[in-house]
């Protein structure tokens, strides 16, 4: 049997909005008052979706850090 592809969703939370999907940043000219931002990093979603490959075994190989189907 060949090496077969998983691929794996990992979501990760924004570390720029912290998962709110919103930034406050100070005004400038008074440096009170917050502004309300969108966050651009994560387009307001507060997390990010990354596909992960890897690879599966057949079982055959004597490596022992292999992921293996059974």
């Amino acid at each position: 049997m060949a090496k077969l592809k998983v691929n794996r969703i990992i979501k990760m939370i924004c570390q720029t909005c912290k998962g709110n999907g919103y930034i406050k940043v100070p005004d400038a000219e008074d440096i009170r008052e917050m502004n309300v931002h969108q966050c651009w990093d994560c387009d307001s979603e507060g997390e990010f979706y990354e596909t992960n490959d890897n690879l599966i075994d057949d079982g055959d190989s004597d490596d022992y850090t292999s992921n293996k189907l059974h």
